[in-house]
């Protein structure tokens, strides 16, 4: 999808103080719709010029309808308020008047015209783009400051939908088993091994050095079945999506990736590292048992970073030590998980009930919602950290 040209990115909005806007409203704004109201305003900056022009353009015929700019605002206000479906959200939209006020509306729409319009808006606004304009805006007030720790780790979404199931492959017909032992010299075996050998190392070379998107898009992307092992030793069974995210040291995500929750975390690892490396720079990725992966320090390695992976017990063998100085860098780790709840108990309901890519959608813009309240308080403390301290 093309852009033109983005305003000036500005986090500014959300340093406001909430006292400022108490007179504007017809009662006493409470703080989650004060915290609403510098959310969507924020977001509307992120916006460009042409993005905006197009969600501002009412019905071109009939009725006069609504823009595009105030359902993306409803879209917002389902998340914040994790609403579970638009029913509901419109619901709270009528009986509170500041939030209308906020959105500028002065009738709410029908439930069939908000989720026909909600489609358009996905057509015109990208999540992914406005998270990068996020980041760079960040990364611009916090002067171009490097994350010291990249923190990667998913979390699975539920979902109310039915599961992908990759349907069972035919039989083939059964190999010959392989002889063992070291091929001999000049035989076909060893010339076949050597050209097997090569290819993989080809397209291992070839996916370390590909674009992060593109190695993204080959992965599962619809809702699917996973299992995770919980603290009981006992398997629990889940069905939706997977949010991946890289955050730094104050837990702000720098770079995100939604996927099927059938994907394995350490096949979104290097792309992540790619994009938190294009963005913001890192020097080093702290990642847990399930990222042991060699393509994850090849890539660490080839950039000249550090990636510190905590290691598995292996056959009734335990785990190695890690060293004294990567374990107390490892304890940064739990950045990216505060993160990853702020994202499920605050802008995501217990389950989505939109489905495919619209499901992904939501997802996206609850990671924005969050990614601009994690840097809101990290910009907020610096600044009073700048004016309490002495001349």
């Amino acid at each position: 999808m093309a852009y033109s040209t983005p305003n000036t990115s500005s986090l500014q909005s959300l340093l406001f103080d909430t006292g400022d806007f108490g007179s504007c409203f017809f009662r006493e704004p409470s703080e989650r719709e004060l915290e609403f109201l510098g959310l969507y305003a924020t977001v509307q900056q992120l916006l460009s010029p042409g993005e905006l022009t197009r969600l501002r353009r009412g019905s071109i015929r009939g009725r006069v309808g609504y823009d595009l700019l105030s359902i993306l605002g409803i879209m917002l206000l389902k998340l914040h308020f994790r609403q579970p479906t638009m029913k509901e959200t419109l619901l709270l939209l009528r009986e509170n008047g500041n939030l209308k006020d906020i959105l500028g509306i002065s009738t709410v729409p029908s439930q069939a015209t908000a989720c026909r319009l909600s489609r358009a808006v996905e057509r015109v606004v990208d999540p992914a783009a406005l998270h990068e304009r996020v980041v760079q805006a960040y990364k611009e007030a916090m002067d171009d400051r490097m994350a010291g720790h990249l923190s990667i780790d998913s979390t699975i979404i539920e979902a109310r939908e039915k599961p992908f199931v990759k349907e069972k492959e035919a039989p083939a017909a059964p190999v010959p088993p392989k002889k063992k032992g070291r091929k001999k010299k000049g035989s076909p075996e060893e010339k076949a091994y050597l050209e097997q050998k090569a290819r993989a190392e080809r397209e291992r070379l070839d996916y370390l050095a590909e674009d992060p998107l593109q190695s993204i898009s080959r992965l599962e992307m619809r809702c699917s079945l996973t299992a995770k092992q919980n603290s009981k030793g006992k398997r629990q069974w889940f069905i939706g999506y997977k949010a991946h995210l890289a955050a730094d040291d104050f837990g702000v995500s720098v770079a995100y990736a939604v996927t099927g929750a059938c994907v394995h975390d350490c096949k979104v690892a290097v792309p992540l590292m790619k994009m938190a490396h294009q963005r913001t720079g890192f020097l080093y990725a702290l990642m847990d048992k399930g990222y042991l992966n060699p393509d994850i320090n090849a890539y660490a390695d080839m950039i000249g970073r550090k990636a510190i992976i905590d290691q598995r017990a292996r056959r009734g063998v335990s785990a190695p030590p890690m060293d004294k100085l990567e374990a107390a860098r490892y304890k940064a780790r739990t950045t990216v998980e505060r993160t990853n709840s702020e994202l499920k108990d605050g802008y995501l309901p217990d389950k989505i009930y939109r489905r495919g890519r619209h499901a992904r959608y939501d997802i996206e813009l609850a990671i924005l919602l969050t990614t601009l309240k994690k840097a809101r308080n990290v910009l907020l403390a610096r600044e009073e950290a700048r004016v309490g301290k002495p001349a």
